[in-house]
């Protein structure tokens, strides 16, 4: 009897040890053969891209996207799109909030850019059009690499790794750590939030003060859009991710969170291996207490302007360039 759960027990380690390395590859696809060993086997990990720049104190700039995923009409258009930049040794962090209509050049076709919104260069990398796309965004990982790319030429600073979530996956990870513990800085009051069901509106409401949302109540409070500025909105997403970087800084590999990576597998994808997280965590552990935010919506360097026929709103640089916007975000950083 003793014999035979052993052996059980042993085909269950292995099966979910199978299915992991199948869902980490999916997410993470620059995943090594070296990681999974240490993972499993213990050892050493192996050295990511991370590993050396904090070592030597560097500076280390994440992009985090945030898309609609399987059922949005844009499924791959990252209407959340933030960089987190950490310097360990200073114990400090800055995160800035992109916006998601910024007039940019995106490198993504052969010989050239094309200029578009920020938040469709994941889509572009997505279409992973042979006539139309360059060979180093037809990759496994090229979408999020477009968009950090068009990011980086953008703000002029390099980035260092990026993470895109879908809708259903965001709230999937939040349940798997158990929620989110946010402070509501003031009344939230939307009836109109879209609903899942048959593009549908539902009335949600928030009130100010300290509390925990599950998964489904933090989405709504960083998606909801209409009865507020994007301003606004952008900085209740700062307050999510914050919080959910919090928790997973602290969480362990809990059965919630394996029960968790088959809706992880279908919506999140980086270009960071499991090295480079594990490094990531020790990076924020060193800052979480001191993180400052800056929105660049509400930006003077920055204005809206009415593109087109149609009259599309789209965000410009005040001065004509982006030299300026560059300029205070170097200044912003740790």
């Amino acid at each position: 009897m003793l014999q035979l759960l052993v052996a059980l027990v042993a085909l269950v380690v292995l099966f979910s040890a199978t299915w992991s390395v199948i869902a980490i590859r999916t997410m993470a696809p620059r995943t090594t053969p070296g990681d999974f060993l240490a993972a499993f086997f213990g050892g050493a990990p192996a050295q990511g891209m991370l590993a050396q720049k904090l070592r030597q104190n560097g500076r280390v700039n994440l992009l985090f996207l945030a898309r609609g995923g399987a059922g949005d009409d844009n499924p791959d258009y990252t209407d959340t799109m933030l960089v987190l930049s950490v310097r360990p040794g200073t114990h400090r962090a800055t995160m800035i909030s992109l916006p998601r209509y910024l007039w940019v050049d995106i490198p993504a076709p052969v010989g050239g850019t094309v200029q578009a919104k920020l938040y469709s260069a994941y889509a572009l990398g997505a279409s992973q059009d042979p006539n139309f796309l360059r060979a180093q965004w037809r990759t496994a990982t090229g979408q999020g690499d477009l968009a950090a790319a068009t990011v980086a030429a953008t703000l002029a600073q390099p980035i260092d790794g990026w993470i895109a979530i879908d809708l259903a996956s965001f709230e999937a990870l939040i349940d798997a750590v158990g929620g989110v513990r946010i402070t509501v800085p003031q009344t939230l009051d939307d009836p109109t939030y879209p609903s899942d069901v048959d593009k549908q509106t539902i009335h949600i409401h928030f009130d100010p003060g300290t509390q925990t949302l599950d998964g489904r109540r933090a989405l709504q409070y960083a998606r909801s859009r209409l009865s507020t500025t994007e301003t606004d909105r952008s900085r209740r997403q700062e307050i999510v991710l914050s919080a959910m970087l919090g928790r997973l800084e602290g969480a362990g590999l809990s059965p919630s969170l394996v029960a968790a990576a088959g809706r992880l597998k279908e919506g999140l994808r980086t270009n960071l291996t499991p090295a480079d997280a594990q490094t990531f965590r020790q990076i924020m552990a060193s800052a979480k207490e001191n993180v400052a935010r800056v929105t660049l919506e509400d930006s003077p360097l920055l204005h809206q302007e009415k593109l087109g026929a149609e009259q599309q709103p789209i965000i410009v640089p005040e001065a004509g360039s982006y030299q300026p916007l560059q300029a205070f975000v170097a200044a912003q950083l740790p």
